[in-house]
């Protein structure tokens, strides 16, 4: 594999361009590229280098599964200070338009690792991952919670290790469970219930059909319907917390295809991150 240009992340044919950079000597693939990554201010070199190095990973990652790897990570980047990581539309077009522009013959590779996010957002995700038509494996290496676990429903194959974690699936309304929500109406007289919690749990009653109607679809051609209707129920159906892991022995129990092993470039893709919080949105999200 040829050395690639820390600015464009294109090869490097013949001998490139050399300059000397803050001290450094820099080897680019055009007078252009080292005219540009000069012109950076130091995270913008940062970030060019990072993401030189991402490609360099994931084209080993590529080669040596024979797959085309798709990333959705939430974690801080090492030239951001906010942390307003969660499943959003951007992440959508990402990866919907990296599963469209991937032969329909080519197995696919989803690098997962979030805490959730929008109910669209994850909901399109999830249906454009089993709709490919070959083989799409979602790779946990730490925790893919809520949208994210709706997403590795949608998947062929689920990559996790003995101590990574998916999630139950029950929408949150401002930071409430829908279940709970709608529960409030049958144990409290209605005149003592505010406005704004009737048409909340209006909102978690019609969430939460969506949901378990996905789910289903999601896994109607990966188990018995009977079983299918069971794991949406159980994910969907308020009986543990929205935060409760749901390890790799239980997906198991629940009939998902996984497997332990982690490909080992995936932690070196993880290395060039920086850990950072995941606040959650404060509307209804997976």
């Amino acid at each position: 594999m040829s050395e690639r240009c820390i600015y464009c992340g294109m090869g490097i044919e013949g001998e490139g361009v050399n300059r000397e950079i803050d001290g450094e000597k820099i080897k680019f693939c055009s007078l252009h590229c080292s005219i540009m990554f000069g012109g950076l201010e130091k995270k913008g070199r940062m970030k060019a280098a990072i993401m030189v190095e991402r490609t360099e990973i994931l084209s080993k990652l590529e080669e040596e599964r024979g797959t085309k790897v798709i990333t959705l990570i939430h974690r801080r980047e090492p030239w951001e200070e906010k942390d307003e990581n969660y499943i959003n539309i951007e992440d959508t077009e990402h990866v919907l338009m990296n599963i469209r522009q991937t032969p329909e013959d080519k197995d696919v590779d989803l690098i997962l690792h979030t805490p959730g996010g929008l109910v669209l957002a994850a909901e399109m995700i999830a249906m454009a991952v089993k709709n490919h038509p070959a083989k799409v494996t979602v790779i946990v290496p730490f925790y893919a919670m809520s949208g994210g676990t709706l997403i590795a429903l949608a998947a062929d194959e689920i990559i996790m290790e003995k101590d990574s974690v998916l999630g139950p699936v029950d929408p949150q309304i401002k930071d409430i469970p829908a279940g709970s929500l709608i529960s409030l109406l049958n144990k409290k007289p209605i005149g003592t219930i505010s406005d704004e919690n009737i048409m909340l749990s209006d909102i978690a009653r019609k969430s939460l059909v969506r949901v378990i109607k996905l789910v289903e679809w999601l896994l109607e051609d990966r188990m018995e319907r009977e079983k299918a209707q069971d794991v949406a129920d159980f994910l969907t159906g308020g009986y543990i917390t929205h935060s409760t892991p749901i390890t790799f022995e239980v997906a198991k129990e629940f009939g998902l295809e996984v497997k332990k092993g982690v490909p080992d470039h995936v932690y070196d893709l993880f290395r060039t991150f920086e850990f950072g919080a995941c606040p959650r949105p404060q509307y209804a999200k997976y």
